[in-house]
């Protein structure tokens, strides 16, 4: 059986289930990469239910036990098969024309993932970040596809106060042109998902070799982007979303640009006040007015 068989059997099965078991598959269907990652216990906990229920929803589906189970969303995400047109099916299933609820679900599941970036592990990672950053030649950023306004944000906001730094964003196709003169005292800023893009991993390999170090972004520790990091910081990103959420990688970029500013000293300040000048210089902005 596969990962989609699984989704219909619970399909099949969720009306006649109890409320337990129903809050276990619900959980399943939404975070199948939990699932295939967690112990039985973690992934209990994450779905508010005791590690029984997860147990006994997986005898309910036909399995053996939780690990039976298991081993079929292991297969599942080592064969890179988390499809968009799945992503697509499972958000038309759980929406069941309860728009106001759906809302509710996709905002809730993005305040459990800020909130998560409250871990110990992660605020470290941000401030050896800012370190590496703060004392870089020049900062490459990169993030593709999905995570392109989280690349381009962190780019935008740090050329307000800095003028080192270059987004990768392969217009016109010259993407490996903009990291060729990467050197050991530069950093590369990297925002990736699963599924990871190919340029991506290709620039974060290029600046391995080239001893740039490296700010990974990323949703696991064991990401192609994670390897030899300088700073990991693995956020959740879970979602019901097409594609996984943004908004933890847009909150990394703003606090990354936050914490350079607060450590720039009046250098930054100033740089700051001449970018303003600059754009008030060519009218970027709409004059308010009173209303007459």
């Amino acid at each position: 059986m596969d990962k989609r068989g699984v989704d219909e059997l619970i399909a099949r099965h969720f009306a006649g289930l109890p409320p337990m078991l129903q809050r276990a598959a619900r959980y399943a269907v939404d975070n199948p990469k939990e699932i295939a990652l967690n112990s039985m216990r973690a992934v209990a906990g994450s779905a508010g239910v005791q590690a029984s229920a997860m147990h006994r929803l997986a005898r309910q589906l036909g399995f053996d036990g939780y690990d039976a189970m298991r081993d079929v969303y292991r297969t599942w995400l080592a064969q890179g098969h988390a499809t968009f047109a799945d992503r697509a099916s499972a958000l038309q299933r759980g929406a069941g024309g309860n728009d106001a609820a759906l809302i509710g679900e996709l905002l809730q599941a993005d305040a459990r993932n800020l909130d998560r970036m409250n871990d110990p592990d992660i605020l470290r990672a941000l401030l050896t970040a800012r370190d590496v950053l703060a004392k870089a030649r020049h900062i490459y950023i990169v993030g593709l596809r999905s995570l392109f306004p989280a690349a381009f944000y962190l780019n935008y906001a740090c050329g307000m106060f800095r003028q080192d730094t270059t987004l990768l964003a392969g217009m016109g196709g010259i993407f490996a042109d903009e990291l060729r003169g990467a050197r050991k005292d530069d950093a590369l800023v990297v925002f990736s998902y699963e599924p990871y893009a190919r340029d991506t991993v290709a620039a974060v390999e290029y600046a391995r070799e080239k001893g740039v170090r490296i700010v990974s972004v990323t949703d696991s520790a064991v990401s192609p982007v994670a390897v030899k990091a300088t700073a990991l910081i693995v956020v959740e990103n879970a979602t019901k979303s097409l594609f996984p959420s943004v908004v933890p990688a847009l909150s990394v970029a703003q606090t990354l640009a936050a914490l350079l500013v607060a450590h720039g000293g009046a250098a930054s300040v100033r740089e700051v006040r001449q970018s303003e000048a600059q754009l008030r210089q060519f009218s970027v902005y709409v004059t308010a007015t009173k209303a007459t």
